[in-house]
């Protein structure tokens, strides 16, 4: 760990060094795509808040990253490799495919037990955020993204359900030739494979792509049940994705598809004592019941942006269809989705700064089909019926959405939207066994909110903007969460409430000299009925949700970036986080004035860049403070610090092939850390390690000219 804290101090240190005034000249450098370079931060175009709004007008904390970041010498099997050095953002690599990264947003969804929560997820405008709230990533190919962006607070006003900020995912433009193929082939530690293949390219005014990609992992969790080592982490994913646009009716039609096969076991977590023992071991109750998560998943999204009449449209229909089988300890999911939703917005078209005033309204229907059979787990196999119902939800929302010019230098930006989620359950056990005195346990939820938004920035001239602004959140439970009752019972939990809140925000961005530039941002976000996760005696391994009184969060992001010429650029991003219960009472214990678990108060994240010609190196260094797990505060992980190193050469020209190689390190010192925690696990296990070094190799071959 001090070796690593050493390290790590110096390479903040030169991360800053580039960024400090310089009393020698500066030669100019033409920077990355996606590198932010002050000099462009007013008129970079975002599009996070459902309008184009340029990034220095935006009254929010946004943060974008592009293609060179996302995938430049990474291998393409975490978003965590992809979401590096954002202020605010804390992402947690549990490496265990069957539950997911854990994605918090300014401590949002820094407690879901699985998938994303609390947060709206878009990949490619249609929405990964199902009607209930829950979102899942596994069909996010992270090979062919082109572009990312990150608003940092509630966006309940504009996306409604689970909109404690917003991840924007967007698959990088098909290339302008007829047809290009590339291939890229990656291998590494614990038995790490991952083959993609890519078709692409462009023919009249029609673009196309079509990618598949294939993932083997091993993992670095070993079966304690098998005295050879054999590893209890496996996991098999195959990503399939097509995108196809034209122009029809004097705009944009654009088809996306994907499918999705997952395959992959849960190790689980651990106590504190038997991480200690330092061989990663998988929990041995896991392995007894086989858990595990085999998904199938296919999508497919339709949508047309272009004039009506005078003003701007757009219409987005998409549709999933989605089958589980999941053994977690003490029952076997056996789960089958459908869903959809219609999403329909008229305005003058943009929120640009030139425009003195511009608009937007729209409408979003969603719906959701679930039906859950739920058996007990007998090691592994399905054992007997203990829940068979039929969960409907459907959510509806308007919203408006308007900015205006005041003067030449200030902006005001707001929103206005009203939600209704109903919830409705089908107890269908009592005709499953008659005769047997069940009583029926159907029932219905219906939840609502209107959410407020508004925000103004103000050209403070020299390059420098300062903003302010309000937002509201609203996020209901997901059915899982409603499905799930510690006593056992059958329908819905009609005392588990939506969670709702308010955040102020103030900051500001700018430039720093030619050839460097700064954002920070103040919050505080006060919640009421936050959905806290815990687990039973009597079941453990198993989730289930209460609602906190109220809670408040606050804190600061700072992120410091630029270029010192010679092909060296830095990034520093700080993000400070307190957060605690206001009104809260488990058991009679009253626990108002303690730390909410699941989120590091301090997170340090630098990265050191060298672009040589074709060549290219980065250095990485992440603090991670230790993180509260439990409710009472008596346990927490450790702190620590890890260091990566990549680099590789981009586009190197042999014949008609283009190749790109890489190499990484990750976890360069071989630290022992807690990638990742179980909020109020049973018994203690609250740590999910990290895994030693790990080397990865990769290769992407391409032909320009198809």
């Amino acid at each position: 760990m001090r070796s690593a804290v050493i390290i790590g101090a110096g390479l903040v240190l030169s991360a800053t060094a580039p960024l400090l005034p310089s009393a020698g000249p500066v030669r100019a450098q033409e920077p990355a795509p996606d590198s932010l370079p002050p000099v462009t931060v007013d008129t970079l175009v975002v599009q996070v808040l459902r309008t184009p709004v340029e990034l220095g007008n935006v009254p929010f904390s946004v943060s974008t990253a592009g293609v060179e970041t996302l995938r430049r010498g990474k291998a393409g099997v975490s978003l965590e490799e992809a979401l590096q050095a954002v202020p605010g953002v804390q992402l947690q690599n549990r490496y265990n495919y069957s539950t997911g990264e854990r994605v918090a947003v300014r401590g949002l969804g820094a407690r879901a037990q699985f998938g994303v929560r609390g947060l709206k997820v878009l990949i490619d405008g249609i929405p990964a955020t199902l009607p209930d709230g829950q979102s899942t990533l596994d069909h996010l190919d992270l090979g062919s993204l082109g572009r990312a962006e990150i608003l940092r607070g509630p966006a309940s006003a504009l996306y409604g359900n689970a909109s404690g900020g917003v991840l924007s995912f967007s698959t990088a433009p098909p290339p302008t030739t007829p047809f290009r193929p590339d291939v890229l082939i990656v291998g590494g530690s614990d038995g790490l494979f991952r083959l993609q293949g890519t078709a692409a390219g462009t023919a009249g005014a029609t673009r196309y792509l079509a990618n598949v990609a294939w993932l083997g992992y091993d993992g670095f969790r070993t079966n304690p049940l098998e005295p050879e080592g054999q590893p209890y982490s496996r996991a098999e994913r195959l990503n399939v994705n097509g995108q196809l646009s034209w122009n029809v009716w004097g705009g944009r039609l654009g088809l996306t598809v994907n499918a999705l096969r997952l395959d992959a076991e849960n190790p689980g977590s651990l106590s504190d004592s038997l991480l200690a023992v330092g061989d990663r071991e998988a929990f041995r109750f896991n392995v007894i019941q086989q858990t595990r998560k085999e998904v199938s998943q296919g999508q497919a999204g339709v949508s047309w942006e272009g004039p009506v009449g005078s003003l701007r449209g757009q219409i987005t229909a998409y549709g999933i269809t989605r089958t589980l089988d999941n053994p977690i300890p003490p029952v076997v999911i056996d789960l089958g989705r459908l869903a959809g939703g219609v999403r329909a917005t008229l305005g003058s078209g943009s929120v640009r700064s030139e425009e003195r005033a511009g608009w937007l309204v729209g409408a979003d229907l969603e719906l959701q089909r679930d039906d859950r059979l739920n058996y007990d787990n007998d090691g592994g196999e399905r054992g007997e019926v203990v829940l068979d119902q039929l969960e409907r939800v459907r959510g509806v929302g308007v919203f408006a959405q308007g900015g205006l010019g005041v003067g030449s230098r200030l902006r005001v930006v707001g929103a206005l939207r009203y939600d209704r989620s109903s919830f409705e359950a089908d107890d269908r056990l009592p005709a499953r066994f008659p005769g047997q005195g069940l009583e029926d346990a159907s029932g219905d939820r219906t939840m609502d909110a209107l959410s407020p938004s508004v925000g103004i920035s103000l050209d403070a001239g020299s390059g420098q903007t300062a903003f302010v602004s309000a937002s509201s959140l609203f996020g209901t439970p997901t059915t899982t969460e409603l499905a799930n009752q510690p006593d056992g019972s059958r329908g819905f939990n009609q005392e588990l409430d939506p969670q709702t809140g308010f955040t102020l925000e103030a900051g500001a961005r700018g430039r720093l000299g030619g050839s460097a530039g700064y954002e920070i941002a103040f919050f505080r976000t006060q919640l009421e009925g936050e959905l806290i996760p815990f687990e039973s005696p009597d079941q453990p391994g198993r989730t289930f949700f209460q609602n906190a009184g109220s809670s408040r969060y606050r804190g600061v992001e700072a992120s410091l970036f630029g270029s010192a010429g010679r092909g060296v650029s830095g990034r520093v991003t700080y993000t400070f986080t307190d957060a605690e219960f206001e009104d809260y009472v488990v058991d009679g214990e009253d626990l108002r004035g303690n730390k909410i678990p699941g989120q590091a108060p301090h997170r340090v994240e630098a990265l050191l860049r060298i672009d040589q010609g074709r060549g290219y190196g980065e250095l990485r260094y992440l603090f991670m403070d230790a993180i509260p797990v439990n409710d009472r505060n008596t346990a927490s992980s450790d702190g620590y610090g890890l260091v990566d190193l990549r680099g590789g050469f981009a586009d190197l020209a042999l014949g008609r092939l283009v190749l790109s190689p890489f190499v990484g390190v990750n976890n360069l010192f071989d630290e022992t850390y807690v990638a990742s925690v179980v909020v109020n696990a049973f018994g203690g296990r609250f740590f999910e390690p990290g895994p030693t070094r790990t080397l990865y190799v990769g290769l992407s071959a391409g032909w320009p000219g198809g």
